[in-house]
């Protein structure tokens, strides 16, 4: 009878030493999911798009000649270039330009074949890109493969003209000098850039980013394609151009292009960078939009 006592005993102080474990196995794992759940919720509170609530209504639109919509860019001062940029980009200061309207999205494929047809033009040509050159051919992407004039004939028979690279950077960054469209910090799903984070390899149909517009509703000026504007570059232009109303040195051998493309780091995005390339070049990166001024806008 002591014996059996004793063993149950001994049965007893094990069930109960395996239950303990049990339970402090089963806190652990509690534990752990509950660790996870906060990750996850931090995860999704740090990477989490705030709903746009800017009013573009506010700014004024125009049908230009190729039936596509621009928006009204008002006259004023906006600062330009950036003292923690490039030399190139140097010094920053304040510019005042007139009013003048830009193109809401970037060129199309679609609207160069309207061109093309219309004017017997070329096709774009790019000399090398990794991957299906087809996938360029979309009529929503950003047409690319076009020369700075193949740009400026475009424009022309649009009834319109390249943005000067003053324009280009006021449409893109506002007046108070913005690093980015959408505001001073690089933010997710608010620009095509390198990699496939942001869901597209190479280029992405206009206008996928809204989070990504302009405080004036401008779409893509940083990322997707980087696109020619009119001025000649000249890397100390800055140092000695007017206040109002510059267009750019007068003689040079490379023409200015701007805002980064699907290619690019993020870097490269900021609204005040500037490129130059020779006026024949043709690549998978370089597109366009065109400008006009508010003046020459038919009523």
């Amino acid at each position: 009878m002591k014996d059996k006592n004793l063993m149950i005993g001994v049965i007893a102080c094990f069930a109960i030493s395996v239950l303990f474990i049990l339970v402090i196995v089963w806190e652990i794992k509690k534990s752990i999911d509950y660790d996870d759940k906060v990750r996850r919720l931090a995860s999704k509170a740090n990477t989490s798009i705030v709903a746009d609530n800017r009013d573009f209504s506010i700014y004024q639109s125009f049908v230009g000649d190729d039936l596509r919509e621009m928006i009204l860019v008002p006259e004023g001062v906006f600062t330009r270039g950036s003292d923690d940029g490039g030399f190139d980009e140097k010094p920053q200061q304040e510019i005042y330009l007139d009013a003048f309207y830009v193109d809401k999205y970037e060129v199309t494929v679609k609207d160069y074949n309207t061109f093309r047809k219309n004017a017997a033009y070329v096709k774009p040509s790019f000399p090398f890109l990794q991957g299906d050159a087809k996938t360029l051919e979309t009529p929503t992407f950003p047409v690319v493969g076009v020369s700075w004039l193949d740009s400026v004939n475009y424009c022309k028979w649009a009834g319109k003209r390249l943005l000067t690279e003053a324009e280009w950077e006021k449409a893109a960054r506002g007046t108070h000098g913005l690093k980015f469209p959408w505001g001073n910090k690089l933010l997710e799903q608010r620009a095509n850039l390198a990699g496939k984070h942001d869901g597209f390899e190479f280029m992405a149909p206009v206008g996928s980013f809204p989070m990504g517009r302009s405080v004036y509703g401008v779409h893509d000026m940083s990322g997707n394609v980087s696109e020619w504007v009119q001025d000649i570059y000249d890397q100390f232009y800055y140092q000695s151009a007017p206040m109002m109303h510059p267009i750019g040195p007068e003689q040079g051998k490379n023409r200015v292009y701007r805002g980064g493309s699907w290619d690019s780091r993020s870097v490269d995005l900021r609204s005040s960078k500037r490129f130059a390339a020779t006026e024949g070049r043709k690549d998978a990166v370089l597109g366009f939009r065109c400008g006009l001024s508010k003046a020459d806008a038919k009523k």
